[in-house]
């Protein structure tokens, strides 16, 4: 799998998938999903038909998760909040099944789990 380097801390895996929905915890720590979506007016945000983009990242000690964005570097919008922002960052399995394979197809990986949340370490 080839990085791309973002920052001193953080690399982007090149593969992209489309992302509609994510699993995050809410303030007690339960999984709940949420409804992704690329926000194309941050003024006003609101949910569009353009789904959000999920591409690995692995920070400096390897731990690989998802960095999921907007189209054409266009900011998000998460269901249950009222605002845009630019991205997030989540853990593996906290995206759906068919974009998971798609980006994990090319990489070999060892997965651990932190809690209920599921991290990745390159081999």
């Amino acid at each position: 799998m080839q990085w791309k380097t973002l920052s001193k801390t953080l690399s982007a895996g090149t593969t992209k998938a489309e992302i509609r929905s994510i699993i995050i915890p809410d303030e007690l720590g339960n999984l709940k999903r949420h409804r992704v979506s690329t926000c194309w007016d941050p003024v006003k945000p609101k949910f569009s038909k353009s789904p959000a983009i999920g591409r690995l990242i692995k920070d400096k000690e390897g731990k690989i998760g998802v960095m999921v964005t907007g189209k054409n570097g266009a900011n998000i919008k998460i269901g249950g909040m009222n605002s845009c922002v630019p991205y997030i960052l989540v853990a593996i399995n906290s995206i759906s099944k068919k974009p998971r394979n798609l980006l994990l197809k090319e990489i070999s990986i060892e997965l651990h789990s932190e809690g209920n949340l599921i991290f990745g370490k390159e081999e």
